[in-house]
């Protein structure tokens, strides 16, 4: 079985080190307070590449040097100091996210797009699911009323959230509300929600699912070899008839 130090170079690769920072770092996790000859020895690197190694695991945080006399000593510093890279990136990712919000809808608002036409795409599997709902979360983040309404029936509903579970919590987090028309038991209401129900039609069941949001439309239902798939159709046209559909349902129910 592999010991936890087999580990550390992946790790460190994937914080966004090279491979002969992260076995530098092993080497110098092996030894004491040494010069670059011991550590090139130790990790089997040149000098010069050692060094170039060890100055950048000195910007990380991950090694210390001191001086005796006028050589110098390099001393890897402990493991934990990988928590505060990783909370450090987070912050910088938290930052590009912020910027990215500010940024992508001017973007978007320059795309140039066919003329009169609506912009079509298909998702498919769980992960195309999961791509849905997160644009569904972003573009209602970004409008005045952060709202959409959605028509649910029983048959998807296990397919819907089952790879993006945190989804009704986001939403939530977000102070998106939703407006749901259920067809079917089941689908109990959650916060910032209101939920009215109609009977499944007795021929059959009803497997599809339909959400409005801003100048979308998201429909998702499951092939005979139940995959999810969905489409989203962005129109402002067919968004607006499709809401207008629903509010004037929903006031009837």
């Amino acid at each position: 079985m592999n010991s936890d130090k087999d580990h550390i170079i992946p790790l460190l690769e994937s914080l966004g080190l090279s491979k002969n920072e992260a076995i530098t770092y092993q080497a110098l996790l092996e030894l004491e307070s040494v010069s670059i000859r011991k550590v090139a020895e130790r990790s089997n690197i040149n000098r010069g590449t050692t060094y170039e190694a060890i100055k950048k695991l000195i910007t990380y945080g991950l090694v210390s040097l001191k001086h005796r006399g006028k050589r110098e000593y390099y001393t890897a510093e402990s493991p934990e100091k990988i928590y505060e890279i990783i909370r450090e990136q987070r912050k910088d990712l938290w930052q590009t996210l912020q910027n990215a919000q500010k940024i992508v809808p001017s973007l978007l608002a320059q795309k140039v797009r066919p003329q009169g036409r609506p912009i079509v795409r298909y998702y498919e599997d769980d992960e195309g699911i999961v791509t849905i709902l997160k644009d569904v979360l972003q573009t209602c983040g970004q409008m005045k009323t952060p709202e959409y309404c959605a028509y649910s029936s029983r048959p998807l509903r296990q397919y819907l959230y089952r790879k993006f579970p945190q989804f009704t919590e986001r939403r939530v987090g977000e102070g998106i509300r939703v407006k749901v028309i259920a067809i079917g038991e089941g689908g109990e209401p959650a916060a910032e929600s209101e939920r009215k129900w109609l009977p499944e039609p007795e021929n059959g069941e009803i497997s599809s699912y339909t959400i409005i949001y801003g100048d979308k439309v998201a429909s998702f239902s499951i092939s005979a070899d139940f995959t999810p798939y969905g489409v989203v159709i962005e129109d402002n046209g067919l968004s607006a008839m499709q809401r207008l559909l629903f509010i004037q349902l929903w006031d009837k129910l």
